[in-house]
């Protein structure tokens, strides 16, 4: 398995990540009056990994390392018990209640990228031993976030489209994953609701747009991913031969991103594109048919990039674990699927 090789690389990254405290990088909106801001009394739990959406993933990302250590029977790199006490001291009940009473008083902070992840991670919390104690408090603070989403899907005018945190069709994908685990059913019938709206009818995508220079999503496949959380398989096969009819499309949405610049926070996030579009190309693949030639792709895109996720550069390592993480997952089991 791909995760065999790479936790024991990653696991000192992600716990190096949740624990360091520098550089920081905050985005708040300031109103007269304000007192003076402490980034880290506001974010006892999420001040660390560089921001705080890669802080958030960057957890859950430990966590499915650490219960790939418990499902594997093996202490992985020697880490394991380290990663599990900084996770239990930043994700105390306390620090979850400071986060929650933050997002509160500023409601657009995060939106939606850091709210799909926090969600996923409180759907992955919900079956974690090392989170007993603080499992109520992420529940609260999920439930308030989904409640904000829902407000939010319900008053945007469309989707944004394009490949950065700002993306519509990834936060929706993370976000039905979490409101199903979570059995929040009114976040779920929203999502739904919206995605059908938005991406159901479409068709004859302009792959060859791809990609911008600083993406690190595929517009294209964050939606084919949508849509396949939410259609029967072969309703999404149909779906998928209207939205990539040429031979041409799947190419583009399947080419591996040259990366010149690993030191440039923005250009890096091609990094992040590979083992994006890797981890979605794997899903699909996983639905068999026609969609199965997708995960030679997937391979070669993970190869692409996965080193970065634990190299020397800082603005690669803060964040990438979690995408080579889930690329290395999706193709696993995509490969476990084959016949």
């Amino acid at each position: 398995m791909l995760r065999a090789d790479l936790a024991p690389r990653i696991v000192p990254v992600v716990l190096a990540n949740i624990t360091r405290r520098y550089p920081y990088h905050d985005a708040r909106l300031f109103r007269d009056g304000d007192p003076p801001f402490d980034p880290f009394a506001a974010h006892p739990a999420f001040g660390n990994s560089f921001d705080w959406h890669s802080s958030v993933h960057s957890h859950w990302t430990a966590l499915q390392l650490l219960s790939f250590a418990d499902a594997s029977t093996s202490d992985i790199a020697g880490c394991s018990a380290a990663l599990s006490a900084a996770v239990i001291a930043n994700l105390s009940a306390t620090n979850i209640d400071a986060e929650a009473a933050y997002i509160s008083e500023q409601p657009t902070y995060e939106r939606p990228y850091g709210w799909a992840w926090l969600l996923r991670l409180v759907a992955s919390a919900e079956a974690s031993k090392c989170l007993a104690a603080s499992r109520e408090a992420l529940r609260r603070f999920a439930r308030h976030v989904a409640d904000r989403a829902i407000a939010w899907l319900g008053s945007m005018p469309g989707p944004v489209r394009h490949g950065v945190h700002g993306n519509t069709a990834f936060a929706m994908g993370l976000m039905l994953d979490a409101s199903r685990a979570l059995g929040f059913v009114d976040f779920e019938e929203a999502i739904v609701k919206r995605a059908t709206q938005w991406f159901r009818q479409d068709r004859d995508y302009p792959a060859g747009w791809e990609r911008s220079a600083h993406d690190f999503l595929s517009p294209g496949l964050t939606v084919a991913d949508l849509m396949r959380r939410m259609l029967a398989d072969e309703d999404l096969i149909v779906w998928w031969r209207a939205f990539a009819p040429g031979l041409e499309q799947v190419r583009a949405l399947a080419a591996v991103a040259d990366v010149p610049d690993v030191s440039d926070g923005q250009i890096v996030h091609l990094h992040g594109l590979n083992l994006s579009r890797a981890g979605v190309l794997a899903r699909l693949a996983a639905v068999g048919g026609e969609f199965a030639r997708l995960l030679v792709d997937a391979r070669s895109l993970f190869d692409a990039s996965v080193r970065a996720a634990y190299g020397d550069e800082y603005l690669s390592t803060h964040w990438l674990p979690t995408f080579a993480w889930d690329a290395a997952a999706s193709i696993d089991a995509a490969e476990q699927s084959e016949p």
